[in-house]
């Protein structure tokens, strides 16, 4: 049974997407992620992926995960209004309803609740069909076991892949590196701003920066605070930490932990002093009256304001109403009823409440009514974020084709706030003639013109390489910093972001060694020329260095399976320490560390700290780590830690390889 598209043409840039997620990645075919402009039409893009599918997939199920309430009833008056489905084979999981897909032929599914339920829900059918909305969303720890949900096909769609710049380590992620870019598979379409605004899709639109200044007494206190930030970091540093990962870090339950909990306390007050600057409110206000002087009598601006913080966004739609009296302002933000923010949406459709403030939420994917001018009052320290309040103002208008929009964006002067400028040239995404910077001193109602933006990002790989290609490595790396994350051990023995063994380390401890004391730690490589890039965080800030190059990719050593049917169970008494192991690459048995006290001894991690294997006494337990350190100081060979697999074998790796230590069925003996 297969169902068709109706009521709409896709654009040739749309169909070109569709062709491309249909060719898939890696030869799976039905697989990828969509990057479109917001108001590019991604669920139609979507609706047809699915139904050219189901021409050559009988039976295809569906199953679409958004990231709200609000945008699964979207998705369902579209499925119902675009597609030859009924509503009667539309289920809903989550805003109040358990629907399943027994019955059904799609079922729409709010995050939340489809990563507790979505995986056992999708395990009993098949041919199914996973469209992942807002797809930066499920990355995030919380959310990512719905990328886990049994799918043949799988769709993730996105104005702009990345969950966030940071990731949970405080490193930058590339979408490739995340887990949803590896479970829906990698960017396979982009159609970005630049892209529509070129090919005529959006609407003609200027977009406005606005640096706007701190208070007196705010500046005090800001510069006191960063102060104490730069104390907290010198404090990670001097327990021998990374401040580049101080929010991993903040996990731990020693001196280096309080440290780095001290550093996020520091940063995130620094953060909140911004997301209150008074100038803010003022200024948006002063830009909301301009909107309103430039329009014509009959026709009144419709527009949307954006903030971080639902205090002070109720604040803002206060001072509006005081400073535009007789203009109804309407408030929406995720802590009001579902009624109230109807109620806002519906009026801001019917011109009613012209002006709309909104939380966060009207970032992602809710259709609103077209506006013309949209202001970013406070906004993370995302790209992505940025340019998804773009969309909202950006759509185009089948009614007035001689539509301007109008996009301001407001940042604190002087301040980690224009960081972002340094992230992206705006000038790239959007199209030069695009942009203009402002400037506004305290209490002044007009503006300063600004030449540029407050920062410039750095070289792309290219021109950064070849600026230092000829220098004598370890070198200062002038550029971006791109590509995959590794780490490397003391041994020399690399892994990627995900834990798994490089076959091919290619020397790379060492060249790490060649800028830092020990020999380990975490480096990126650049996708064109494949440079170790190295933080050195001993100065005053962070700085990167390329510290060699590869010879090739690196390449990731294949998993073994443990499962006996298959996997032929090696001769553990025919095995030497120290011998290449091909059986399985489990770590079911626990991971453990040698260290050199006494005669040596087996550790192992536990709540609080560590504790020490028994090697006294006859019982098999004790035998095992006898056996296992004898075997260790035969070697004579560094070995940071190793594991036991589900074959009760112990083995570690050196270089590229797996390798063999010890039999320790029975395990060992732990204190009481």
């Amino acid at each position: 049974m297969t169902f068709s598209t109706k009521g709409f043409e896709l654009a040739d840039w749309q169909r070109q997407a569709v062709t491309a997620w249909l060719n898939g990645v890696d030869g799976r075919r039905g697989r990828g992620t969509v990057e479109v402009v917001t108001g590019g039409g991604k669920t139609l893009i979507a609706l047809t992926c699915a139904a050219r599918l189901s021409e050559e997939t009988p039976n295809l199920k569906v199953v679409v995960v958004v990231p709200t309430q609000a945008l699964a009833r979207q998705w369902v008056e579209s499925i119902v209004r675009y597609t030859t489905i009924t509503r009667d084979q539309v289920g809903i999981l989550g805003a109040g309803k358990r629907d399943s897909l027994d019955g059904r032929r799609v079922l729409v599914a709010v995050l939340n609740t489809a990563a507790r339920a979505l995986p056992e829900i999708t395990r009993d059918h098949d041919p199914v069909m996973l469209i992942v909305d807002e797809a930066h969303r499920a990355g995030a720890p919380k959310y990512s076991r719905v990328l886990d949900s049994p799918a043949r096909f799988r769709l993730g769609l996105s104005a702009t892949p990345d969950r966030e710049e940071i990731g949970e380590d405080g490193e930058p992620l590339s979408y490739d590196e995340q887990v949803v870019g590896q479970k829906l598979g990698r960017v396979v379409f982009s159609f970005g701003l630049r892209n529509a605004r070129l090919s005529g899709w959006l609407p003609n639109y200027t977009l406005s920066h606005h640096a706007v200044s701190l208070m007196p007494e705010e500046r005090v206190r800001y510069d006191t605070l960063s102060r104490q930030v730069d104390d907290a970091r010198d404090g990670i540093r001097g327990l021998g930490g990374d401040p580049l990962r101080a929010r991993s870090l903040a996990r731990r339950n020693d001196d280096l932990g309080e440290a780095a909990r001290r550093w996020v306390s520091v940063t995130g007050q620094r953060k909140d002093l911004l997301y209150r600057a008074a100038e803010r409110h003022r200024v948006a206000a002063e830009l909301v009256a301009d909107a309103f002087d430039r329009a014509p009598n009959s026709t009144p601006p419709r527009v949307i304001l954006f903030h971080e913080r639902v205090g002070e966004a109720e604040s803002l739609r206060d001072e509006l109403a005081r400073k535009l009296p007789g203009v109804d302002v309407a408030l929406e933000h995720s802590g009001l009823p579902d009624r109230a923010r109807r109620e806002a949406l519906s009026k801001f459709a019917s011109g009613a409440s012209p002006v709309l403030v909104s939380v966060k939420s009207l970032i992602e994917g809710i259709d609103v009514p077209e506006a013309d001018t949209g202001i970013s009052v406070a906004s993370a320290a995302s790209v992505r974020q940025r340019i998804q309040s773009l969309g909202r103002v950006l759509r185009r208008s089948s009614e007035n084709p001689d539509k301007v929009a109008r996009m301001h964006l407001l940042y604190v002067d002087d301040s980690v706030d224009d960081l972002i400028y340094g992230k992206a040239d705006w000038s790239d995404i959007t199209g030069e003639a695009s942009n203009v910077y402002w400037k506004w001193e305290v209490d002044r109602e007009v503006p300063e013109p600004l030449p540029g933006p407050p920062r410039q990002p750095l070289p792309v790989e290219d021109e950064a390489w070849s600026a230092v290609s000829n220098s004598t490595l370890p070198a200062i790396w002038p550029g971006e910093v791109t590509g995959q994350e590794y780490s490397v051990d003391s041994t020399g023995v690399v892994h990627n972001a995900f834990k798994r063994l490089i076959v091919n380390p290619q020397g790379v401890g060492e060249m790490v060694h060649a800028l830092r004391a020990d020999r380990g730690g975490r480096f990126r490589v650049t996708p064109l020329h494949r440079l170790v890039i190295v933080w050195d965080v001993r100065g005053e800030s962070p700085t990167p260095w390329v510290v060699g190059k590869l010879d090739e990719p690196f390449l990731v050593a294949d998993e073994v399976e443990a499962d006996t049917d298959t996997t032929p169970q090696p001769d553990a008494a025919a095995l030497l320490p120290g011998a290449e192991y091909l059986g399985p690459s489990d770590k079911l048995g626990g991971t453990f560390r040698l260290s050199k006290r006494g005669q040596g001894a087996i550790e192992r991690a536990v709540k609080g700290g560590r504790e020490i294997a028994d090697t006294g006494g006859e019982s098999e337990q004790a035998e095992n780590a006898r056996r296992l350190i004898d075997a260790w100081q035969q070697l004579g060979t560094p070995i940071s830690r190793f594991y036991v697999n589900s074959f009760e074998h112990a083995w570690f790796e050196a270089g590229g390889s797996r390798r063999f230590l010890a039999n320790v069925v029975g395990g060992f003996k732990w204190p009481e």
